[in-house]
């Protein structure tokens, strides 16, 4: 009998080789699938050559949303087989994904992932296939464990050097991760809107195997895409001791929070020591009010400690920030670059931060926020516009928004 052959195809994951999809292609390949990748946001027209049993479409962000909706539909005409998306926007907009697809994964696709390969087998249904939601429901998620694979599939993608996102000023940047999901809440995160506090944890050496397969491609500078590289104090930095173990110097960087890099300077001083150049924090905006509106848990206070902290134990704090709200004022925006200038970020904060606003996204937490409640919002069918009541904001944020290059490049990790 042969193999079951199943497509896994990327919508988009942030311009990077797709790591997510790589990762649940390797779980069916231990399930005895044989499977073909397809990054359809870097190559659109290479739809590949069907037929197949099973089709995974991966929609891991807000950019990939609509496109992921236009993928599930083009390979279930082409292909005339079940098609089953996957990923934090998949499962937010679950109910538009059901129109076009038969069932969406709300767990880790590596953890079901026997399950799919009989599925994609015919040996069980597709009611059978554990935390599938289908148009019929869903089968409770099977036990939360560690996600393990021999090593993300990427040899099923083009190469690292086909993606300019992995051309750093570090040398060739290689993309891994330890975890997904994030154990902080901050309201307008599509992560807390996705995993509701939630973390699912790699295996370490899944991570260092991950790592290897990079440096045989000749990476020495790695980035944690986590949405918070401190979801887990040991698994991060034990996979960087053992890589430099392995292969010897490297560089690297990670997202994670102000309040982390007060908190954990013993860790960020032995990162340094390991070759950490670069730490990026959403920084969002310099007003308390903003802040608790968003449940940051930090002030303004706070942000300039991090800052000479970062300084003091010899890496970079990169920020991003958020300056277009519905609850900013409009004397705080021009007020905004002074305070990076006084504060030094104005030399690595990005012009492009200085126009981005807000989103709404449908399944946003700040949507049932009373902070909402006079804000006036036009619903757009994924995402919810609104409008701010001072005119001057809005003729401001147009202005910044012009005049920015690449507008929509910057954010916070990888996972928005």
């Amino acid at each position: 009998m042969s193999s079951p052959r199943v497509l896994v195809a990327s919508a988009f994951e942030a311009e990077l080789q797709p790591l997510t999809s790589a990762c649940a292609a390797a779980a069916l390949q231990q399930h005895g699938a044989d499977v073909v990748g397809w990054d359809a946001h870097l190559l659109p027209d290479a739809i590949p050559e069907g037929p197949f049993d099973l089709t995974l479409v991966s929609v891991q962000q807000f950019e990939g949303l609509e496109r992921g909706i236009a993928l599930a539909r083009r390979v279930s005409e082409a292909y005339g087989t079940t098609v089953v998306t996957f990923g934090q926007y998949a499962q937010m907009n679950h109910r538009e994904f059901l129109e076009v697809a038969d069932g969406i994964i709300m767990e880790e696709p590596e953890l079901i992932s026997e399950e799919l390969a009989q599925l994609a087998a015919g040996t069980i249904a597709l009611d059978a296939v554990p935390a599938l939601m289908t148009r019929t429901g869903m089968r409770p998620k099977p036990p939360r464990r560690r996600i393990s694979v021999t090593r993300p599939a990427r040899d099923l993608f083009p190469s690292l050097v086909h993606y300019p996102a992995h051309h750093s000023p570090f040398g060739l940047m290689g993309n891994i991760e330890a975890s997904r999901g994030c154990h902080h809440k901050c309201t307008y995160c599509s992560v807390y809107g996705a995993y509701d506090g939630g973390v699912a944890a790699y295996d370490a050496d899944s991570v260092l195997a991950d790592a290897l397969q990079l440096a045989e491609e000749g990476v020495r500078h790695f980035c944690f895409i986590d949405a918070e590289f401190f979801n887990s104090r040991t698994i991060g930095i034990g996979v960087v001791e053992r890589l430099v173990e392995a292969i010897g110097p490297i560089t690297f960087e990670f997202t994670t929070r102000v309040d982390h890099v007060l908190d954990y300077t013993k860790e960020l001083e032995k990162l340094v020591s390991l070759g950490l150049r670069r730490v990026t924090c959403a920084l969002e905006f310099p007003s308390n009010r903003i802040l608790r509106i968003f449940d940051k848990h930090i002030d303004v206070d706070h942000m300039r400690e991090a800052v000479d902290e970062a300084e003091r134990i010899g890496f970079e704090l990169y920020p991003t920030f958020i300056p277009f709200t519905p609850w900013i004022e409009y004397e705080e925006l021009l007020g905004f670059e002074d305070w990076l200038v006084e504060t030094g970020l104005a030399r690595v904060t990005d012009p492009t931060a200085l126009q981005t606003r807000l989103l709404l996204f449908k399944g946003s937490p700040l949507l049932s926020s009373p902070w909402m409640e006079d804000i006036a919002t036009v619903d757009r069918g994924f995402w919810v516009e609104w409008t701010h009541p001072d005119k001057r904001v809005e003729e401001l944020w147009q202005e910044r928004r012009t005049d920015a290059e690449d507008a929509g490049k910057i954010r916070c990790c990888v996972k928005c």
